[in-house]
């Protein structure tokens, strides 16, 4: 029901105003994006059948942002490997990613924070509450003196409720579904791979690596995992990535007639 790192912002409609907005991201504003959509007719078209029952948003800065959330909100299948093994669909999955799994749910205690079968911080019974924990991200990858993250997390969501020492440099736990695919980690980006983000919590978080985090909800006991370890975890992560197609880039993008520059434009990935 929270959203962001810092769990500032309720629904992903308020979220997607933010990217929209944001210069490091969109860097624009609804009143551009509905009036290049409007120059074209298959955009159009699209909008009109998707709100027929809303004709005064049929192109909008509501119809605009709920059509992303609702995209958004499309993205939470269930069939990776891992999935279509537990649900007996395929008759086995590789075994370094088994071990991974149960090295996840026992010795590496992953599963205390991302609960399964989401593996994300969403409390059971109902996952609709997501927690966050403080687990001491350096703000850059030093070896001699690491500094915390300035970055101030929850207590600076703006939420009165989240006005309190404890959530000092408290983020939001994220899903590990498709982490394969989702580098870099961590709320400042600080790892390139899902090796990296395992040695962090191998060595006990900011603690771990010597740094004052003093309200640091990760334990700072190393968890003492050896190298296949750390690769069976790495490989069960991977067992989790999405297999419907459901993130594959599109084949095209709808035409823009008066327009022809806006026609090549790529399809995804980084511009």
């Amino acid at each position: 029901e929270r959203y962001f790192y810092d769990l500032r912002e309720p629904s992903l409609e308020r979220q997607v105003k933010h990217v929209v907005r944001d210069h490091k991201e969109f860097g624009t504003d609804f009143f551009a994006i509905v009036d290049k959509l409007n120059q074209s007719a298959e955009y159009r078209n699209l909008f009109a059948e998707a709100y027929k029952e809303q004709p005064q948003y049929q192109l909008s800065k509501w119809s605009v942002s709920d059509a992303l959330a609702c995209y958004v909100a499309s993205l939470r299948s269930f069939n990776s490997p891992f999935d279509r093994y537990v649900r007996g669909e395929q008759p086995e999955i590789a075994p370094l990613a088994k071990e991974g799994f149960n090295l996840f749910m026992g010795k590496a205690s992953c599963g205390t924070c991302h609960f399964a079968p989401a593996f994300n911080g969403t409390v059971p019974p109902y996952y609709q509450e997501s927690e966050s924990e403080v687990l001491g991200v350096p703000a850059a990858k030093e070896k001699g003196h690491p500094e915390l993250d300035p970055d101030p997390g929850r207590i600076a969501s703006a939420r009165p409720q989240d006005v309190a020492p404890f959530y000092a440099h408290s983020f939001k736990t994220v899903t590990v579904r498709n982490a394969s695919l989702t580098a870099p980690y961590m709320h400042n980006g600080l790892y390139g791979s899902l090796e990296e983000v395992i040695d962090f919590y191998n060595k006990g978080g900011g603690r771990g690596l010597g740094i004052d985090v003093p309200y640091q909800t990760l334990p700072e006991t190393p968890l003492n995992l050896n190298e296949r370890e750390v690769a069976a975890l790495a490989a069960f992560m991977e067992s989790l990535a999405d297999t419907t197609g459901m993130t594959a880039v599109p084949q095209r993008l709808p035409a823009f007639e008066d327009k022809p520059e806006w026609n090549g434009r790529r399809v995804g990935g980084v511009y």
